[in-house]
């Protein structure tokens, strides 16, 4: 399984959207700042995950999402948390 994921940094109050055949290794390595484009926004935090049986699957709605600007990632997010 491959997974396309949007991760939050509030301490710099940005976004970043990517894909990865492991979650948890993707969220540690973005933590331990070994991804020089997420270096200085830790602690990230996972928003949204969508699972993808192949990598070509989850490249493309990686790539769609990275064409779409902040409000669609948040209206994204918000419409998938729980209702409360």
């Amino acid at each position: 399984m491959h997974t396309v994921y949007i991760i939050y940094s509030p301490s710099t109050d940005q976004y970043f959207i990517g894909q990865a055949k492991d979650m948890r290794i993707a969220l540690w390595q973005h933590n331990a700042k070994t991804n020089p484009a997420t270096a200085e926004g830790k602690p990230w935090e996972v928003k949204f995950t969508q699972q993808f049986a192949t990598r070509n699957e989850a490249l493309s709605l990686e790539m769609k999402l990275k064409n779409k600007d902040r409000t669609h990632w948040e209206n994204l997010i918000n419409s998938t948390q729980p209702a409360v």
